[in-house]
C-alpha cells in the first residue's frame, strides 16, 4: 500500500454536490502541484442500481455522462504528464455503500490521499460531516484530506495551490502526531511555504484555592512543550523557515485559531491518525471538534 505524501495518486468521490465540486477543485490543483494522477469516483447507491436494472436502464452509462460532465463544469485546471501531453482524470463508476466503495478503490488503485468536502452547518464557522465522510475517516488506510466548501484557490490564475501556506502540524508527542508533523514538513516544502509547529496545553479544572499550583504546572509544560518543538522543528524543516506556537487553552478551538484564514495567510492543518488496529482508526474527540470548527483544508495524516 503506498503512503507517499505529498500524493502521487489522487482520489476525489463526488456526490454531485458542491462541497464535492470544491473538494474535486482542490484535489486537482493539488494533483498538478505534486505532478499526481487524478482519480474521480462516483459510488452508486445499490438499490438505485438494483431498480435500474430491473427497468431496463443503463444506470452505469448515464452515470458515467453526468460525472463527466460534472468534471468538466467543476472548470478544473489542466493535468500535464511529464512529457507535457494533458492527462484527463480516470472516472471510476463502482456500485455499494459509499464508504466501503471509496476505501476500496483507495486500495485498489493505490491512491496515497483521499480528497472529501465537508458541508457547512452555520454559515462560515462550523462544518459537519455525514456517515459516509465519517466511514471514511474510520476505514481509510491512507490520510484523508477534508476541504470545507468554503474554500477557494488562493491564486486562481494558477493551475495549482500557489499561495496556499503555512503548513501547520499539530503535535501532542504522541507517534501519529509525530508522523503528521513529518508529512507537514515535506509538504511545505512542495508548497514552497512556511512550517509552523503547535503544541496546545489544556487548561487544567481545578478549585479556587489550586489555581496558583495549576497556572505554575501549565507555565512549566509549555516551557518543555517549547524545547521540543524547536527540536522537532530544527529535525524536520531541513533548513527552511518555520516557526513554533504553543498555546494554552481549549485544544481543538486552538488548533483552530491557529489555522484561521487572514489577510494573504491560507493554511492547511495536519492532524495525526491513529492505524486501524488503534481502537478502531476512529479520530478522537479532539480531532473531530477540529474538523468542525477548522475553515482550512484538514490532512488527516494515517501513520504507520
Amino acid at each position: 500500500m503506498s503512503r507517499d505524501f505529498p500524493p502521487r495518486r489522487i482520489l476525489v468521490p463526488v456526490d454531485f454536490s458542491e462541497p464535492s465540486r470544491t473538494a474535486l477543485r482542490f484535489g486537482a490543483r493539488l494533483a498538478v502541484h505534486c505532478d499526481a494522477a487524478l482519480h474521480v469516483l462516483h459510488a452508486e447507491d445499490p438499490l438505485l442500481s438494483a431498480a435500474a436494472e430491473a427497468g431496463g436502464i443503463d444506470l452505469r452509462a448515464q452515470t458515467l455522462e453526468e460525472v463527466t460532465g460534472f468534471i468538466q463544469s467543476s472548470a478544473l485546471p489542466p493535468l500535464t504528464q511529464a512529457h507535457g501531453a494533458v492527462a484527463l482524470p480516470s472516472v471510476h463508476i463502482v456500485g455499494g455503500p459509499a464508504r466501503q466503495v471509496i476505501c476500496d478503490i483507495a486500495t485498489r488503485e493505490r491512491a496515497d490521499a483521499i480528497v472529501i468536502g465537508a458541508r457547512g452547518m452555520s454559515g462560515t464557522e462550523h462544518f459537519v460531516f455525514g456517515s459516509t465522510t465519517e466511514g471514511v475517516l474510520r476505514l481509510a488506510q491512507v490520510p484523508v484530506i477534508i476541504v470545507p466548501h468554503t474554500w477557494s484557490a488562493p491564486a486562481p490564475e494558477s493551475a495549482d495551490l500557489t499561495g496556499m501556506g503555512p503548513v501547520i502540524g499539530a503535535v501532542d508527542f504522541a507517534e501519529p502526531s509525530i508522523e503528521a508533523a513529518r508529512a507537514a514538513a515535506r509538504f511545505a516544502a512542495t508548497l514552497r511555504c512556511a512550517l509552523e509547529l503547535i503544541h496546545v496545553v489544556p487548561t487544567l479544572p481545578v478549585i479556587a484555592r489550586w489555581t496558583t499550583h495549576a497556572e505554575h504546572s501549565i507555565a512549566e509544560r509549555a516551557q518543555q512543550a517549547r524545547q521540543e518543538l524547536s527540536q522537532l522543528a530544527d529535525r524536520l524543516s531541513d533548513g527552511a523557515a518555520f516557526e513554533v506556537q504553543v498555546e494554552v487553552g481549549p485544544v481543538p478551538q486552538r488548533l483552530a485559531e491557529a489555522a484561521r484564514v487572514s489577510g494573504d495567510r491560507r493554511p492547511i492543518l495536519f492532524l495525526g491518525r491513529r492505524r486501524a488496529d488503534e481502537r478502531g482508526a476512529a479520530p478522537g474527540a479532539i480531532a473531530y471538534r477540529v474538523l468542525t470548527l477548522a475553515q482550512v483544508p484538514v490532512v488527516m495524516y494515517l501513520h504507520g
